[in-house]
């Protein structure tokens, strides 16, 4: 009992494969009555070509000699002629419905798998893009890419194609047991060959499973090589890297390849068919003997030998859709595994007003974060974080680089959660608020900004699809975006290019503070957002960020002297804690390692001339 629910724990994906494919029971229902119905055919019309063949054989018998001449027999003749025409037209008539039976299924199938992939593809997206950001920094982007594209595609193979892999099974049975009724040696003859039909086709699927496996694994080795490679072609310029690069894509290549040989090399190896035409053969050997020995009619071999000849089209099946069955299993595996490893962040797709909920305070009590990327080693990267930010604060958060400042804003928006502490949101542990609210209300301005391959009015409204147009050219406005916004052909129309490549660094960060204050947030983040702007726009976007962050709270990352000295508070840090806090004055009299920050190390006589 226990081996059995191992057994059923070892395989959950195959469970979820099939609860995908039952979501569309009528495609799933037709198609199985077809592929019974196409099997059936294929055994039909071998018996009934046997048994018309012993019927002419009986009607010429009493023909034979001088007979043949007279009217009566030659009457006869043409009775049985029409007859026979009658008969062949019906069979051919079925054999053209088995044909569309046959093309009908296929195309079922093919329906099917694509609806399957379709259903399959779209709980992969959503499931990819709702888990957390430690999955992500797990996982090469390229890997998702091929299990998105390739995986899938086999899959839906699988479905349109896999389903032939039953026909030679289900009719060697029904060929054995047709055989059987016409001559019980001729099935005993038969036994072995089918018997070993059946093995190599096992044996077969046995030899070609690690190599259509590994195929999937070999496919995304490749496309992680090419994503990389094209991500950092400018770095590869950059150091006139281009062979290195291509030693390694090379490399990825050569093992798909050589995986693709050693695949070629035991579909070579295809021993069902030539057992097949063994089979045959011998059949018809032994078959001739019996009826000389009156103990199988001509009739009966025929359709013997046409129902062993009937198996030779689903044989042929077999050896591509085994490959198919693998890959679409081994895909899915790969899928499911992907979809079932961490947690999902459930968020609502309708969004919530929360503007009236969060009055902006925050707080850490003693704080600790290490990055979980499955090392026990990893040293923490915030260690007993201990501060509180008042409402509608202006905070300043400066330290060397490496110190944990960026960890700490991605705290803040939940992207992780610390394994030690508490973070407060209003005196409220920040994880009993809604996740779309802390998201919603805290926005973070990133130095490296992402700018997707749209126009540029579509990334300004990115986090709130609704905004209106007047609503856009505020914001941008404010951002000091809206001037060379203005002077492109297109304006707001523009296509920036991926990752807004057709922009300056100055220009796409402030798309990106234009986009941060288009959902108005309450508490701002800006981490280092400044770093690609001029003094004088500088000096612009701050009276910007002033009037519109008026009654929130904002935490700056910065190195800029004059962004610290205007903060309400000053968050001083160095290897993962705060090593000091309070006003530009206080801390230039009393740290150290704030004055380290500028590069200063200040005599007391130019520290009073600093203050004053």
């Amino acid at each position: 009992m226990v081996k059995t629910k191992e057994s059923k724990a070892k395989n959950p994906y195959v469970k979820w494969f099939f609860v995908h494919v039952l979501n569309h029971k009528a495609l799933f229902t037709i198609n199985f009555i077809g592929i019974v119905a196409v099997t059936y055919t294929r055994t039909i019309i071998p018996i009934r070509i046997g048994a018309i063949t012993d019927s002419i054989i009986q009607k010429l018998k009493p023909s034979l000699g001088l007979a043949f001449l007279e009217s009566s027999g030659f009457g006869l003749m043409i009775t049985f002629t029409q007859s026979l025409i009658i008969t062949m037209l019906i069979l051919l008539v079925f054999y053209f419905l088995r044909n569309i039976v046959e093309y009908t299924t296929w195309m079922i199938g093919h329906q099917l798998g694509s609806k399957t992939e379709q259903s399959m593809r779209r709980e992969f997206f959503v499931n990819v893009q709702n888990k957390p950001l430690s999955f992500h920094d797990s996982i090469k982007t390229g890997d998702l890419q091929a299990l998105a594209t390739n995986d899938l595609r086999v899959v839906n193979t699988l479905i349109a194609h896999g389903s032939f892999y039953i026909y030679p099974f289900v009719q060697t049975i029904v060929t054995l047991v047709q055989i059987q009724t016409f001559n019980y040696w001729m099935a005993l003859l038969t036994v072995p060959f089918l018997g070993l039909y059946v093995f190599f086709v096992l044996r077969y699927r046995k030899h070609l499973l690690p190599y259509s496996k590994d195929s999937l694994r070999k496919h995304a080795d490749v496309t992680v090589a090419l994503q990389e490679s094209l991500n950092s072609v400018q770095v590869t310029k950059a150091f006139y890297a281009e062979k290195v690069e291509y030693r390694k894509f090379r490399k990825s290549v050569q093992a798909f390849r050589n995986n693709r040989l050693g695949e070629i090399r035991i579909q070579a190896r295809f021993y069902p068919l030539l057992t097949l035409y063994a089979a045959i053969g011998v059949s018809l050997v032994f078959g001739t003997i019996l009826i000389q020995y009156d103990l199988m009619t001509i009739g009966h071999l025929t359709a013997v030998l046409l129902l062993l000849i009937a198996l030779i089209h689903p044989t042929t099946m077999i050896f591509w859709a085994t490959r198919d069955m693998i890959r679409g299993f081994g895909a899915s595996e790969r899928l499911f595994a992907t979809i079932s490893t961490g947690k999902v962040e459930l968020l609502p797709e309708k969004r919530t007003d929360y503007s009236d909920v969060f009055k902006g305070s925050i707080e850490f009590q003693n704080v600790s974060f290490t990055y979980p990327n499955g090392n026990p080693k990893n040293p923490q990267v915030l260690k007993n974080l201990t501060f509180k930010i008042e409402p509608n604060q202006s905070v300043a958060l400066v330290g060397p680089t490496g110190c944990g400042k960026t960890t700490l804003a991605k705290l803040l928006l939940r992207l992780y959660d610390p394994q030690d502490g508490t973070i407060l949101l209003d005196g409220k542990p920040i994880q009993e608020y809604p996740l779309e609210m802390v998201r919603q209300q805290i926005s973070l301005v990133e130095q490296d900004i992402f700018l997707f391959s749209q126009t540029i009015g579509e990334n300004i409204k990115f986090g709130f699809p609704e905004a209106s147009e007047e609503k856009i050219i505020e914001v941008t406005k404010l951002a000091y975006a809206h001037d060379f916004i203005a002077n492109f052909d297109k304006g707001y129309d523009t296509i920036v290019g991926e990752r807004g490549i057709t922009l300056s660094g100055g220009e796409k960060q402030r798309i990106a503070i234009a986009r941060a204050f288009l959902t108005d947030p309450d508490v701002l983040i800006l981490d280092d957002s400044m770093s690609a702007i001029d003094s004088e726009t500088e000096e612009n976007i701050g009276k910007a960020v002033k009037n519109i962050l008026r009654d929130r709270t904002t935490l700056v990352i910065t190195h800029r002297l004059h962004t610290i000295r205007t903060s309400d508070l000053i968050l001083v840090m160095k290897d993962g804690e705060i090593v000091a806090q309070g006003q530009h004055e206080e801390l230039l009299m009393t740290s150290k390692d704030y004055r380290k920050v500028f590069g200063m190390y200040l005599e007391d006589k130019e520290i009073n001339q600093e203050v004053n």
